[in-house]
């Protein structure tokens, strides 16, 4: 994503880690991502948890995508 800011970041504390992180996956979503508020703090919170050794899972949201794509059951 070329319009976020550019920003020197100098350190290794967790929140400066996580920050990058989280530059990185802004960078890699691109356009099929909408970036408002909820997202960044959350997906922040999450950069925050892994760098501090909590391991994540997505599987609720990959269960979801795949239940949309389902047709319904009578």
């Amino acid at each position: 994503m070329s319009d976020l800011p550019k920003i020197d970041l100098e350190g290794d504390s967790e929140p400066l880690v996580a920050l990058a992180l989280l530059r990185i996956i802004m960078e890699c979503s691109g356009e099929k991502t909408e970036h408002d508020r909820d997202w960044i703090l959350s997906t922040y919170a999450d950069c925050l948890a892994v760098v501090g050794g909590a391991e994540v899972s997505y599987e609720d949201d990959e269960d979801e995508e795949e239940e949309e794509g389902k047709p319904e059951e009578d």
